[in-house]
């Protein structure tokens, strides 16, 4: 074996996990390989960052480099009926926890390239260009086959998305997340209408009365807009995606008004069949990261918030277990999976809620006592951990919601078109 073909852990995928587990455990002097199988930078959905999620960049060392590339500041959300007969936005500086107040809305070609690069500068070996065909375990080592010759590794990290490379290879099942399968059409424009002052930077989620869009905007004057409704939606309307976007975007008053004169740039996308995540997201001496661990519905944009941060956790129990020269036990393998669960459940329980229509009537009525809309805008703004203050406040706004889909506490919301 070449010596110079064995390195401490390799990493397969190169989006926000992988370059973020890469970084700290190259700023722990491991030998890491990165592997990517595409060449940045390139196109990706998921631009809405959490303010929360700031906290694993800075302690990675990437968010002085975020914070120069000139993204577009994001300093909370907004939520409006596609008729707008009703709105209702949110400032995550008002949140039960302070010093979330913002973040950033991200072209994801550059801030992915931003933290690929980082990688490479804490030290990581990244081979753009070159995938992982086939992963096989010999003893404690991980040998990866490539396009020419393999590399090998004691540990591995399996970044690669949704195809969840090591996934498939051992036979992990994904299991479905309980919510209804969704497709979403994208694409980015120019000439969106765009929020005037601080407000410029939120996310507006336009909803629809069986789906929604979001509006993001991004530096440069361009906006990302993508529609999500079901697979259903898309078989009766007997077109095009494409087709199906521009009839659903002509259908609503305010995506109409916001979209007057926009021009699209580039080409559509679409991605379909949404939430799902492992119970089983570690071995012994490999772990799974971000959507190649799970993936659950965008609404709440906690895709790289939770990509970013459980990058951290493999990176730090790979440390940790280096240190003792042992593998994961069966104990942190499933604490590792345990709580990237429980950060998408945070999240999955809010999306149920926001796609049952007479909870997202309290939501666009936040009651203003017992500091509700406080507790929610920082779940809103990424908090994995909600502290007893928080956590019963958020009990209350959904226990409020279940009596509403029983008895009318708020006003209806009327989504037809006068």
């Amino acid at each position: 074996m070449n010596a110079t073909s064995f390195y401490d852990t390799i990493i397969i995928g190169g989006g926000p996990g992988g370059s973020t587990a890469g970084a700290f455990l190259g700023k722990a002097g491991q030998r890491v390989l990165l592997l990517e199988r595409e060449m940045f930078p390139r196109f990706h959905i998921g631009e809405s960052l959490l303010p929360f999620g700031n906290d694993v960049l800075k302690d990675s060392g990437a968010w002085a480099k975020i914070d120069g590339a000139g993204f577009q500041r994001k300093y909370g959300a907004e939520f409006v009926v596609a008729n707008g007969s009703r709105w209702q936005r949110f400032w995550f500086a008002r949140g039960l926890v302070a010093g979330y107040g913002e973040t950033f809305q991200v072209e994801r070609a550059k801030f992915d390239h931003v933290l690929l690069d980082h990688a490479a500068s804490c030290g990581c070996e990244v081979r753009q260009g070159c995938a992982a065909k086939v992963i096989t375990r010999d003893g404690d080592e991980w040998c990866v086959r490539l396009e020419q010759g393999e590399v090998r590794g004691r540990w591995l990290i399996d970044a690669s998305g949704r195809d969840s490379f090591l996934g498939r290879t051992l036979g992990f099942a994904k299991k479905p997340m309980n919510l209804t399968k969704r497709i979403a059409v994208y694409a980015h424009f120019k000439g969106v209408y765009r929020n005037p002052g601080d407000a410029e930077g939120h996310i507006t989620i336009v909803r629809l009365e069986d789906g929604w869009f979001w509006l993001i905007p991004l530096a440069e004057g361009k906006m990302s807009v993508g529609m999500v409704r079901t697979l259903e939606d898309l078989k009766r309307s007997g077109g095009t995606a494409e087709e199906w976007f521009a009839k659903t975007v002509a259908s609503s008053s305010e995506l109409t008004r916001r979209m007057n004169g926009a021009k699209q740039i580039g080409q559509f996308y679409k991605t379909s069949d949404y939430s799902y995540h492992h119970e089983q997201m570690a071995i012994d001496r490999a772990i799974m990261v971000g959507d190649a661990a799970g993936f659950i519905d965008p609404i709440f944009s906690s895709g790289v918030h939770i990509a970013t941060k459980s990058g951290q956790i493999a990176a730090g129990l790979i440390q940790q277990a280096e240190a003792r020269k042992r593998g994961l036990t069966v104990a942190e393998q499933r604490r590792y999976s345990r709580d990237v669960y429980r950060y998408m459940e945070v999240y999955r329980e809010m999306i149920s809620m926001y796609y049952d229509n007479r909870s997202f009537e309290v939501l666009m009525h936040p009651e203003g006592r017992f500091g509700i809309v406080p507790a929610v805008t920082s779940i809103l703004a990424g908090n994995f951990h909600p502290s007893f203050k928080m956590w019963w406040r958020v009990k209350l706004f959904r226990l409020v919601c279940a009596i509403h889909r029983r008895v009318p506490i708020v006003p209806r919301l009327d989504y037809s078109e006068a």
